[in-house]
């Protein structure tokens, strides 16, 4: 198999190296990665400024460090980095988790999206916690045994799974689900400051709000100590809305 990497925790993040290690030699892996931290960038491309490419030397294979976003890493891996097209994308490992709406900001979810965009099979994973010496070890043996199911399944060509994994021992996980996305909204708080030039700067930080999760989401798995699997589409439309709007067209906006 041939497959790229990324992430949006940077090139050094210590999820992407535990990623790259759960593949064995037979395995052909190639990283690019942002240069630095570009965690929630969503699905941003740059635009208004060149990228800039660093060739990594401490992986086992092929790796670049791009200063870019997600999205532009995946990018321009598939168009100009490879020598040719890899048979998957994964992201991750993300530190923290990419539950529910945080999927709309998410750019391990987006380097996916990316792949996906490229008619390949994707994967983006995470692992629930924030903890500094997180051990990514369980979260990357699953994404490499997700990869080798995914491309045995030729029905699966086109698909992107958002995998969340407990931050737990794995003799302390409660299994697998297979999960629709839940709700995650957060407090938002913008912390104000000022700079020695008495200029106000802004932090934002944030919890999310507690509320209540149906057992089939993502959310409640992960609570629970399960595994969950989200498959993700491209297709943002809200089909329950289209037939209420219909009867838009029987009477045109007087602009």
């Amino acid at each position: 198999m041939f497959v790229l990497l990324s992430n949006d925790d940077g090139i050094d993040a210590a999820g992407l190296t535990a990623l790259a290690g759960a593949f064995s030699p037979a395995d052909q892996v190639a990283i690019v990665a942002p240069d630095r931290e570009r965690s929630a960038s969503g699905h941003a491309i740059t635009m208004d400024r060149p990228l800039r490419v660093r060739e990594v030397k401490h992986f086992a294979g092929p790796a670049w460090a791009v200063t870019g976003t997600p999205g532009d890493c995946v990018k321009l891996a598939l168009t100009t980095l490879l020598p040719r097209k890899p048979d998957l994308v994964v992201a991750g490992i993300n530190r923290g988790p990419n539950l529910g709406t945080d999927v709309f900001y998410s750019g391990t979810v987006a380097a996916a999206l990316e792949g996906l965009l490229f008619g390949l099979p994707a994967l983006a994973v995470s692992l629930a916690t924030h903890a500094p010496d997180a051990d990514y070890s369980l979260a990357a043996r699953l994404a490499r045994a997700i990869v080798q199911r995914l491309l045995a399944k030729p029905a699966l060509a086109e698909t992107l799974l958002n995998v969340n994994v407990p931050a737990r021992p794995a003799r302390e996980i409660r299994g697998l689900s297979i999960t629709r996305l839940g709700t995650r909204r957060y407090k938002n708080t913008f912390e104000a400051r000022q700079d020695p030039r008495g200029q106000t700067y802004y932090w934002l930080a944030g919890e999310p709000l507690p509320e209540e999760c149906p057992p089939d989401t993502d959310i409640a798995a992960v609570a629970a100590g399960r595994i969950s699997i989200t498959p993700l589409s491209l297709d943002l439309t809200d089909y329950r809305r289209l037939a209420d709007l219909k009867g838009w067209t029987d009477k045109p906006f007087d602009i």
